[in-house]
């Protein structure tokens, strides 16, 4: 053990154990008494507890005293260094409490010293040290009772996890006089010169990579770098907020922070320690370990913790400055008022270079990784999980030669960047194509537009340096306007299924609440999610929410108008696409309108786009009579597409009812029923000679 040990560990367990033989004698001249033969193992007898005194490493000192020894702590105190010396400048101790960790540190490293608390105690089954025992030979007598405060909930032992005071089995309210003493086993491993992380912490530990996944840009690397060249009394306390949307460039900058003030590094993802452990042990606990293992430490996820927490942190970090250094990791700018590094996302360049280096001996060409790079905006470490799902979907299609395509490449992406909507939106699976959609020329156009805005933003924004004037997000506000059914979503759906993203099709219900400050929280949540996931955010009957601003007459509407600036405000700041559909143009605020970049009316199809949709609707496999007319239906009828593929499917059902073939009849009773839901009268002149198939048979 000796030789494990740093000599002042080594020397204070000494001075413990020369502190128990003088414990050994006094019990012996007090003439407590022992057990009988009979009763052998259920108690340390003397014979025993002088063999187990002589084993002990050391010679007694002929005039030794307990108070001799306790000025011994005393200079140990003053002049150790090494594990000992950190703890007591960590928690600032003092000589009781160095002594009181050194007492339960000695019944930790060895066996025999076990047994000898035991009889020293009276009670075999009492091998840790009490709190009586502690004050009964490192205390002084007049100072028996002051010491005593050394045991409460906020004095330096306990309130930094070094011990904890166990109650005697089967009685939980012990006294505590009567309490044991027990070591917090990462403090003993410390101590003992052991590596291992606290077990506490361990499944938040965070693993740190022995290279960076992504380079900082050289202004900023070279930035980081002198604040770490700065000297240490400039950081009080020495605590820096560390922000920004990539995991992996914070990893990085917090390497070359560490690095370059000569310090390990320990993530730990503090908002789930927190939750588990309780918020002010987590703290300390992960506080504590940078100062044990010289490290830098990396509270990540910081920007989860409530308000509440958030305050009592930026506390507790001003009075116990326990690691070298601490940085606040966060994806949102967290609130210290200290140094704040904000960190920018992968810029396209940063992506496609690493969708490269991921993807080299990949027969992937370098416009579809730029494609990659330019509509999905993705992290590190993001990218190289959908380089290795693209992977697994390359070797389940053809194992023996497995390559990966665009298609697998594009849904291993959506899959990384997927957003937790469900409970305020409604992920729809594009399956429709360009063909399906019947629109006006100019209107087809648009929605081409739309795809072009994704595919070319960094051209545009970067390359040719329009981003630089734009005061706020980059995204694509569009506006599909006119009556249900004439195709809205239908589009939307196209251009995700172009474009290769997910579409989300925002419930309005789940959104929009009575009580103050509910729509907006909703709201938030949604495009910040949205934002990670390169989402379409599709909001149907978009008028409920955008519709225009009133005159205040009460509180109502002063808080309605607060509601319409707010949804102002996100839209302006997203980055991603945003589809509104309404069937109600007019309805909508101005402000809304002056905003967007495409305005795409979706009229009611005229008789040739009528027989268009008509035709595009019926599959190839559908069974038709050669009595149906398409052009008497595409004219006498003038319905939205919606409509008339609610007519086939009912006319298909029809027909399989009847075990035939779709008829000119089936057809016909299908338009009855779609106009008498619709609310619209049907006459017999408007059906003409085909009448008759509405008539009981």
């Amino acid at each position: 053990m000796g030789a494990a040990l740093h000599p002042d560990v080594e020397r204070g367990i000494a001075l413990i154990h020369r502190l128990l033989v003088l414990e050994v004698a006094r019990m012996r001249e007090a003439g407590v008494p022992v057990g009988e033969d009979d009763y052998r193992g259920l108690y340390v007898s003397d014979a025993e507890a002088d063999r187990l005194a002589a084993t002990l490493p050391g010679p007694l000192a002929e005039s030794a005293t307990h108070a001799a020894y306790r000025h011994d702590v005393a200079l140990l105190h003053t002049e150790c260094a090494g594990p000992l010396a950190r703890l007591r400048d960590m928690g600032g101790l003092d000589v009781f409490d160095l002594g009181v960790l050194l007492l339960a540190l000695a019944a930790e490293a060895d066996l025999g010293t076990e047994r000898l608390i035991g009889y020293v105690q009276d009670d075999v089954t009492k091998k840790r040290p009490r709190v009586e025992l502690a004050l009964r030979m490192l205390a002084a007598s007049d100072e028996f009772h002051a010491r005593r405060d050394h045991f409460a909930p906020g004095a330096p032992l306990r309130r930094l996890y070094l011990v904890s005071l166990l109650d005697e089995s089967g009685t939980p309210q012990t006294p505590l006089l009567g309490r044991t003493i027990a070591l917090d086993p990462r403090v003993a491993g410390f101590l003992l010169g052991e590596r291992e992380t606290d077990e506490a912490l361990h499944a938040f530990v965070i693993p740190v990579a022995e290279s960076p996944a992504v380079a900082l840009e050289p202004a900023l690397a070279e930035r980081v770098a002198s604040l770490a060249a700065l000297p240490a009394a400039s950081l009080r306390p020495p605590v820096v907020a560390l922000s920004g949307p990539d995991p992996a460039a914070r990893e990085s900058a917090a390497g070359t922070l560490a690095r370059d003030s000569h310090l390990g590094l320990v993530r730990v993802d503090f908002a789930a320690a927190a939750h588990e452990l309780g918020f002010e042990e987590a703290a300390i606990r992960a506080l504590r370990e940078g100062a044990f293992s010289e490290a830098a430490v990396v509270l990540d996820g910081v920007d989860a913790l409530s308000q509440a927490d958030g305050e009592r942190l930026r506390e507790l970090l001003a009075r116990t400055p326990l690691a070298p250094l601490v940085l606040l990791g966060s994806r949102a700018p967290f609130n210290w008022p200290g140094v704040r590094i904000e960190l920018p996302g992968l810029d396209f360049d940063a992506q496609r270079a690493s969708w490269t280096g991921l993807l080299a001996g990949e027969t992937v060409s370098e416009a579809d990784v730029a494609a990659l790079a330019a509509k999905f905006r993705l992290t590190a470490h993001a990218i190289a999980a959908a380089v290795e799902g693209a992977r697994g979907h390359a070797r389940w299609r053809d194992p023996a030669a497995p390559r990966i395509s665009l298609d697998d490449l594009q849904a291993a992406a959506r899959t990384q960047s997927t957003p937790i909507l469900s409970d305020l939106a409604r992920k729809i699976v594009p399956h429709y194509a360009w063909d399906d959609i019947i629109l006006p020329a100019d209107a087809r156009e648009q929605l081409r537009e739309m795809c072009g805005f994704v595919e070319h933003r960094h051209t545009v924004y970067d390359t040719w340096g329009m981003g630089r004037k734009l005061a706020m997000g980059k995204g694509i506000l569009a506006l599909f306007a006119g009556s249900s059914g004439t195709g809205k979503t239908m589009s939307a759906d196209v251009i995700a299924g172009t474009l290769g993203l997910d579409l989300y099709k925002i419930d309005l219900s789940g959104i929009v609440s009575k009580y103050i400050g509910e729509t907006e929280k909703n709201l938030a949540t949604i495009f910040a999610e949205a934002e990670t996931a390169n989402a379409i955010l599709f909001f149907d009957e978009a008028d409920a929410l955008f519709g225009k601003r009133s005159e205040v007459k009460d509180a109502h509407d002063r808080y309605a108008n607060i509601e319409t600036a707010y949804l102002l405000q996100k839209m302006e700041e997203y980055s991603g696409m945003v589809i509104l559909a309404t069937n109600l143009k007019s309805n909508l605020d101005e402000a809304f309108l002056r905003r967007l970049h495409f305005v795409v009316d979706f009229p009611m199809p005229e008789e040739e786009d009528r027989l268009r949709i008509w035709k595009a609707t019926i599959p190839p496999s559908l069974p038709v009579a050669e009595d149906v007319d398409f052009a008497y239906l595409a004219r006498q009828f003038k319905i939205a597409g919606g409509n008339i593929r609610n007519i086939v499917l009912a006319a298909a059902f029809m027909a399989a009812g009847e075990g035939e073939s779709v008829r000119m009849g089936h057809f016909i009773r299908g338009v009855r029923r779609e106009y008498q839901k619709l609310g619209r009268m049907v006459t017999d002149a408007e059906f003409g000679s085909y009448v008759g198939f509405l008539r009981p048979t």
